[in-house]
């Protein structure tokens, strides 16, 4: 927990300070190591959010690519259930960014308690959820060129099938990896997710992660990327054929959608 109450304001964790937690009131201690983010946690072994994960500096720096009073902001329901989101925009749009595995049944709670919300999912956790992905972008055919997005099976790779069923959007983060297409390398990428109900079809779309931020700080357009136009005359290509066929081409520009 990156915030507590100390003396009724929201402070960060320093060197032997006391505070209290945000959700429930119960004392927090703060944790000032060497070796981990400096955080807040409960005296106790009890967790108040039983949605609660250990927090990496993966989720630390997405945090703060949002104002403080965003982050961690306490959410009841009508029925007293109490949850901390890892951000709530002023629009009331909660972004919860997951690190660790999450199963269907806990995945599929949350998105039915914060109901407008968007997953920022971190694709580096296991070393093989890249390459595995990367293929599939490169076979998956193209069904829009701008935004370029892609056409997967939700059971293509790992990666796709572990967040099949979702009803919010989903991003992937792969952090400073290349995004496995030629045609895409200025800048930092994240790849859209969206499921489709009572199918197996995913779209992928890659944005940059630049608009992604300003899109939800201050209601900006995300930028994705078109697919580059063949320079000499078309044969029988068609949107129906993987992105392996398709030659290298100068970059794009981004479009706003």
């Amino acid at each position: 927990m990156k915030f507590a109450l100390v003396e009724g304001s929201r402070q960060e964790a320093t060197p032997a300070s006391r505070g209290e937690c945000p959700g429930c009131g119960a004392r927090l201690i703060a944790k000032c190591g060497t070796k981990k983010l400096w955080h807040w946690a409960h005296s106790s072994v009890r967790n108040c959010d039983r949605w609660w994960e250990p927090e990496t500096e993966w989720h630390r720096g997405w945090k703060n690519e949002f104002p403080a009073p965003w982050q961690e902001v306490r959410c009841i329901a009508p029925d007293g259930e109490l949850h901390i989101a890892d951000v709530k925009t002023e629009a009331g749009f909660v972004l919860e960014f997951q690190h660790s595995n999450i199963s269907p049944i806990e995945r599929a709670s949350r998105e039915g308690y914060y109901r407008s919300m968007v997953w920022l999912v971190d694709g580096g956790r296991l070393k093989n959820d890249l390459p595995k992905f990367q293929t599939t972008v490169r076979s998956a055919p193209v069904i829009k060129d701008t935004p370029l997005s892609l056409l997967m099976h939700d059971r293509s790779n790992p990666l796709v099938e572990r967040w099949a069923g979702s009803r919010c959007p989903v991003f992937i983060d792969f952090g400073d990896a290349k995004p496995g297409l030629p045609f895409i390398a200025d800048e930092h990428v994240l790849w859209r997710l969206q499921y489709f109900e009572k199918t197996n079809n995913v779209v992928a779309t890659p944005v940059s992660r630049s608009s992604f931020i300003g899109h939800f700080r201050n209601s900006g357009g995300l930028r994705g990327y078109r697919l580059p136009q063949l320079r000499a005359r078309p044969t029988t290509w068609s949107g129906r054929h993987g992105l392996d066929s398709y030659p290298h081409r100068k970059k794009p520009r981004r479009r706003r959608f």
